[in-house]
C-alpha cells in the first residue's frame, strides 16, 4: 500500500480503509498540478479512478498538461471534499505520472469513468467522450509517492 501520512497539524489523519473507501466511493474531482516548461503551475480538475495504488485519469493527446507531462512527469493532486457533515476531508501528495497512448486502455478506462461520473452511457456526453476515447486520448496512470489525508477538525 502507498504510505499514508498525517499533512496538517488541525486534522486527522484517516485509515488506509478509510483513504480507499473516499478516493472509491464518491465521484469527486481530483485536482492535479503540473508545472510548465517556464515555471508557471497548471492546475487541472479531472475524473479519475483509484484502483491497484495509481490513478487513472484519461485527457485527450494533444492537451496541455499531457504535452507538459512529456516533459515533466512529477505531479501534485488533491482529492477533497469540504461539504461533509463531519468536516473537511481530504487526500493529497505527490506522484509520478506515465502517459500510455493505447485506444483500447483509454475505453476502458473512460468506460469505468462514465458509470462513475455519470452512471449511465445514454447520456449524449457520455457518447462524445467513448468517441474521443477511440481516437483522441490518452490515459494517464499517477503512481503516488505518498498519500497525505486529512479529516475534521481536532
Amino acid at each position: 500500500m502507498t504510505k499514508i501520512v498525517k499533512v496538517d497539524p488541525w486534522a486527522s489523519a484517516i485509515s488506509e480503509k478509510e483513504t480507499l473507501h473516499f478516493l472509491q466511493s464518491e465521484p469527486l474531482l481530483m485536482r492535479i498540478g503540473v508545472v510548465d516548461s517556464d515555471g508557471y503551475p497548471l492546475v487541472h480538475p479531472v475524473w479519475f479512478i483509484h484502483e491497484n495504488e495509481k490513478f487513472l485519469i484519461v485527457s485527450e493527446r494533444n492537451s496541455a498538461k499531457v504535452r507538459i507531462l512529456h516533459k515533466n512527469n512529477k505531479v501534485y493532486f488533491v482529492v477533497d471534499n469540504v461539504t461533509k457533515e463531519d468536516g473537511p476531508i481530504g487526500v493529497r501528495g505527490r506522484g509520478v505520472a506515465k502517459i500510455i497512448d493505447d485506444s483500447n486502455y483509454a475505453q476502458e478506462v473512460m468506460q469505468k469513468l462514465i458509470l462513475r461520473y455519470l452512471v449511465s452511457f445514454d447520456k449524449p456526453v457520455a457518447k462524445k467522450l467513448m468517441e474521443s476515447a477511440k481516437s483522441d486520448s490518452v490515459v494517464i496512470e499517477v503512481y503516488p509517492k505518498f498519500l497525505g489525508t486529512w479529516c475534521g477538525i481536532e
